[in-house]
Order: structure tokens, then C-alpha cells, then sequence
């Protein structure tokens, strides 16, 4: 049985080896200097070590004509840096909760201004007209406060009304004031 001690241990067969009576058993022994699988039949104590090996955990040190046994100095670092971490939110997902509302407003003007493109891509499409209570609904989706994001999607231009507030509508870039 070879090492392969420059494998990167994977988190999963590592937790699998240790879930794994014998191999736990047969790595405390290691762990502690004493001899490994003792109380183990040799075929029990091949596969024990073989999990152990395969799982990165351990690796097979042969000196003059012996051969030991030692526990792999940064497997559990080494398997925790494998693992895959969620990347972060990049865009205006760094504003949002995981179910899709809005956490926070941004600081800087250019993501706010992000934010609110994209809110208002979300509650109104190209062309319709809503009423406000309509609006309001949709907006609610996206936040608590929603007369607040609802002035400030008119506010940046993102949205458009009618002068008496009855109607909303997607604002096209060159749209005046809105009548």
C-alpha cells in the first residue's frame, strides 16, 4: 500500500474515513504513537489504513524494511481550504436578503442607482401602465418601506407617474415629466 501525501485531502472521504469505526480506531492509534489495529484482523486493519490513506489522513513511511504508519501533518487544514465557498454577491445582489429584498441601500450614488434599475425592471415592464396601489403591490416584494422605494424609483428617473400619482409607468431615458 503507497502514499500519496501530495493529494489534497477531500473533505468528504476524510469525514467518510472517520465515520468509519475501525479506521477512527486505527487513527487514535496512530495519533498516539502506539501500534495501529492491535485488536483488528490484518484484513480489518488493511482496510482501515487504506480508507485512512486514500482520505489523505494518514501516509505509509517505510524505513529499513519496516514499514510505519503517521498521521498527515495539515490534512484537516488542507481539506477545509478545498473546500468551495460560496462566492460573494457580486452587482446588486451584495444589497439583497437571500429571499430577494432589499437589505440595505447602497452608499455609493452609481450602486443606489444600480438598485433601483434594477427594482424597477422587476415591478413594471417596457411600456405598461399601472395604478399606484398595483405599483405598491409589486413594490412590496422587494422591501417593507414601500412608499420610500417607490419615490425613489420616480426620484432617480427610473419610474415615471402621472402628475396626480394615479398612474406609474417604466421611464424611458428621455421621458419629461411624465404627463
Amino acid at each position: 500500500m503507497g502514499s500519496d501525501s501530495s493529494t489534497t485531502p477531500d473533505a468528504r472521504r476524510l469525514l467518510a474515513a472517520l465515520a468509519n469505526a475501525q479506521a477512527r480506531k486505527v487513527f487514535a492509534e496512530i495519533s498516539v504513537g502506539g501500534t495501529p489495529g492491535s485488536s483488528l484482523s490484518p484484513a480489518k486493519l488493511e482496510r482501515a489504513l487504506t480508507l485512512l490513506n486514500q482520505a489523505g489522513l494518514v501516509e505509509t513511511v517505510e524505513t529499513e524494511g519496516s514499514v510505519r504508519y503517521r498521521i498527515r501533518e495539515h490534512a484537516f487544514r488542507d481539506a477545509l481550504a478545498s473546500l468551495s465557498s460560496a462566492p460573494s454577491p457580486s452587482g446588486v445582489e451584495r444589497f439583497l436578503t437571500a429571499d430577494g429584498r432589499i437589505d440595505r441601500y447602497p452608499a455609493r450614488e452609481a450602486d443606489r442607482l444600480k438598485l433601483l434599475d434594477w427594482v424597477a425592471t422587476r415591478v413594471l415592464d417596457s411600456g405598461e401602465r399601472v395604478a399606484e396601489r398595483e405599483l405598491n403591490e409589486r413594490i412590496a416584494r422587494f422591501t417593507g418601506d414601500v412608499p420610500m422605494l417607490r419615490r425613489y424609483l420616480v426620484d432617480s428617473g427610473f419610474v415615471s407617474r402621472t402628475s396626480d400619482g394615479s398612474a406609474y409607468w417604466l421611464a424611458l431615458k428621455e421621458d419629461g415629466d411624465g404627463d
